[in-house]
């Protein structure tokens, strides 16, 4: 997932470069990740992150998320030992709006899912192995998102600046997720982004 990230911001980051002579008006495109937590019928930690393309006020969101339950085997030197029991898999388009107040946003989606389950069972000889099972979801989500009133030179790390003022920016927020199917979660996490999220 940590690889995943930092390709999707290395290319993100190279759209500077793109931007460098950028008009009045660019597109609303922006990438994020995100870390938190889900219970329900599945839950666990979560991983995942989205790409989103607005248009009016229209939001088009393509997501991929992973809920992940461990549990503890043991200690090797101190060290603690965990299986991994259930991961959930999720493949997700959804449809929504958004709506843009200077450096804030507020937006709300729903869609429909392939949710991939893999879980930990014992067979008849007590050998543990993973099951698989596959559905349809739908799955929703709302957010709220920081980000830049105007345009700014980009800063690395949020501290050094480069390059002329551009609408291309970090932002930070939280995300309220979930998804209905045969195994179901909600769950609450906080994102990370990168891109353009107003027209500037």
């Amino acid at each position: 997932m940590k690889k995943k990230a930092l390709i999707l911001g290395f290319m993100l980051f190279i759209g500077i470069n793109c931007f460098a002579q950028e008009e009045k008006t660019n597109p609303i495109v922006y990438a994020e990740i995100l870390g938190g937590y889900s219970n329900g019928s599945s839950k666990g930690f979560t991983e995942g992150g989205t790409l989103n393309y607005q248009r009016k006020n229209n939001l088009f969101t393509y997501r991929y998320l992973e809920v992940s339950e461990k549990r503890k085997e043991g200690t090797f030197f101190f060290i603690p030992i965990y299986d991994e029991i259930e991961i959930v898999r999720e493949h997700a388009l959804l449809f929504g709006k958004r709506i843009i107040e200077d450096n804030l946003s507020y937006s709300y989606s729903a869609g429909i899912a392939y949710v991939d389950r893999a879980f930990l069972t014992d067979d008849s000889n007590g050998v543990l192995k993973y099951n698989n099972t596959q559905s349809v979801g739908f799955p929703f989500e709302l957010n709220i998102k920081w980000f830049n009133a105007k345009k700014k030179p980009y800063r690395i790390y949020g501290m050094i600046p480069i390059g002329k003022p551009t609408s291309f920016a970090n932002s930070i927020g939280f995300k309220f997720y979930g998804n209905v199917s045969k195994t179901s979660f909600v769950g609450l996490g906080i994102t990370f982004g990168l891109g353009w999220y107003k027209n500037y």
